[in-house]
């Protein structure tokens, strides 16, 4: 039986499994944000987490920490779709792990081990016993700069993290001081903003394990509205943590409304408008996500749109921005992009925008497009 307990529980369902958290139509009632929720669940990313464990199952990883549990909902997951042997769901909130422990029952999970503590204490707990996990979640609110030393320790040579940011404003340029703080980056917003914001979060995360001569290698890669998530295999060599920095690490020239790319972790000089440093290769693993086996359909369009992207250029143009600045319609899509084929040019579509386009065509190129598909 549920215990009695002085916050208003309700019984959700995602993926295979079903679990307590707190009732999110009672907060909503009291004009209370999902964010203010005692057990907190966030059903917006249930993407995050099908995409989690499509990985983790297709990986046939076999143990897994979440650090940052709540309702314990991902760990659950994993244990129950995910085929994991083992599951540390931890959090820093006891009446979680309450929940979480609950939960676990209610599945008839036996492979979760739930613990209450500081997500990095506990990360450097596994580190300093040599207990490290195959795979390990960072999925904090706000930015992952300030765990990612702790988290990075906490994987096992070979293993896999996922990391999220949520703290968008200052990883998309909105606030520049912020970025360069928290990621060492330059930057500003530029409509390829979402993008820069990913490669943002890979340089960091890089450039943080080559610190313990880790190499992190992002293998899948992806954004929604209000998060960027990536995921890092680890593994352990100097020589392979410098070659990923200096192979991988450049700038980008942003000019009258074309950018380029400047590969080189020195600051390219005599160049305006560059930002930077950050990741400027692929985000993600071409063929490992073709391995993967997606949980579901929505799971399976976000993959193969990944693909799809992963042989184009670094970054993208918005073509509304493009015809707004042309002062002339926005032709459909799809008849630009099988035009820019046409020319020889690699063009695609891109999952961070609807009218986004990863292209190797200038801007100027594109206007020429543009004008030839709206001149009648």
């Amino acid at each position: 039986m549920m215990p009695k307990l002085n916050i208003p529980l309700k019984l959700y369902s995602e993926g295979k499994v079903s679990f307590y958290s707190t009732d999110l139509d009672y907060l909503g009632e009291l004009g209370l944000a999902y964010t203010k929720a005692p057990v907190f669940y966030n059903p917006k990313m249930k993407l995050n987490r099908d995409v989690t464990i499509s990985l983790f199952a297709s990986l046939s990883l076999k143990t897994a920490a979440d650090l940052m549990a709540a309702s314990g909902v991902r760990a659950l997951r994993l244990a129950a779709e995910g085929n994991a042997q083992e599951v540390l769901a931890n959090d820093s909130s006891c009446l979680s792990v309450h929940i979480i422990k609950m939960n676990a029952r209610l599945n008839g999970l036996s492979n979760i081990k739930a613990s209450c503590s500081d997500a990095r204490l506990m990360a450097e707990k596994l580190s300093w016993e040599g207990y490290r996990m195959e795979y390990v979640d960072l999925d904090p609110f706000g930015s992952p700069a300030p765990y990612i030393d702790s988290f990075l320790r906490a994987v096992k040579r070979g293993g896999v993290i996922g990391i999220t940011a949520t703290d968008t404003p200052p990883l998309f340029g909105l606030y520049p001081d912020k970025l360069f703080r928290f990621y060492g980056v330059w930057g500003k917003k530029f409509f390829f903003h979402k993008e820069f914001g990913i490669r943002t979060l890979i340089y960091f995360v890089v450039k943080t394990a080559a610190r313990f001569d880790l190499a992190a290698r992002p293998i899948l890669s992806y954004g929604r509205e209000h998060y960027v998530r990536t995921f890092f295999q680890l593994e352990r060599g100097a020589s392979a943590s410098s070659d990923l920095l200096k192979n991988n690490i450049g700038w980008i020239e942003y000019l009258d409304g074309d950018f380029s790319v400047i590969r080189g972790k020195d600051l390219p000089v005599r160049k305006k408008g560059v930002v930077g440093p950050v990741w400027i290769s692929s985000i993600s693993d071409i063929d490992l996500i073709r391995r993967i086996r997606p949980i579901n359909e929505e799971t399976s369009n976000l993959l193969a749109a990944l693909v799809r992207e992963a042989g184009g250029p670094p970054l993208y143009y918005l073509l509304d921005d493009i015809c707004s600045a042309m002062r002339t319609r926005v032709p459909k899509i799809d008849d630009v992009i099988l035009k820019l084929r046409e020319l020889g040019y690699f063009a695609c579509r891109t999952h961070l925008e609807p009218l986004g386009i990863k292209t190797n065509a200038s801007r100027k190129e594109l206007e020429n497009v543009v004008r030839e598909l709206t001149a009648s």
